[in-house]
């Protein structure tokens, strides 16, 4: 009986090891690039629809009777809801009359907004009717996209067409 190993097979093993791994580490880094820049994506889709939802919302205050015997009431309009993004830093937060709504969200995984783009707004709100409002105003009247791009180059984005609608995409 031979005890121990003998160099050809420790050889092997470390072969065998390496081309697992060369085929492995790529594909889990493509994984983990993939599931970062579709977080961030479902994240920030998520915190507009949030920022939709509360610009939308509207309080009716009754106020009585009024001379004619109808009952008067006033409709009052919360204070303003607006997403502000940060291409530098890569943060976002979502902001009421200049007070945190909520925490801000740094991009993870080293995803980032895309430079490309040459209008790059700072603020997203919507108006009553639903319709996205950027600040400052874009150049034209056609549809707003914002990219975000992970580190190995793969873009994802949240396109918003000029009546308002948001959708995301890859």
């Amino acid at each position: 009986m031979q005890k121990g190993f003998v160099s050809l097979e420790v050889i092997l093993v470390a072969l065998i090891i390496t081309l697992l791994a060369t085929v492995v580490v790529p594909n889990a880094a493509s994984l983990v690039d993939k599931a970062a820049l579709d977080y961030e994506q479902k994240r920030l889709y998520s915190e507009l629809q949030l920022v939709r939802t509360q610009n939308r919302t509207a309080t009716v205050v009754s106020t009585g009777m009024n001379m004619s015997g109808f009952l008067d009431s006033r409709i009052t309009v919360a204070k303003r809801v607006e997403l502000e993004l940060s291409r530098g830093t890569g943060n976002y937060q979502v902001v009421r009359d200049g007070e945190l709504v909520r925490e801000p969200h740094y991009l993870s995984y080293g995803v980032t907004f895309d430079d490309a783009t040459s209008y790059f707004p700072t603020k997203i709100y919507f108006d009553l009717t639903g319709a996205a409002r950027f600040i400052p105003i874009p150049p034209s009247n056609n549809s707003l996209t914002l990219v975000l791009k992970s580190p190995r180059g793969s873009k994802s984005t949240i396109v918003f067409d000029n009546v308002g609608r948001i959708r995301g995409g890859k």
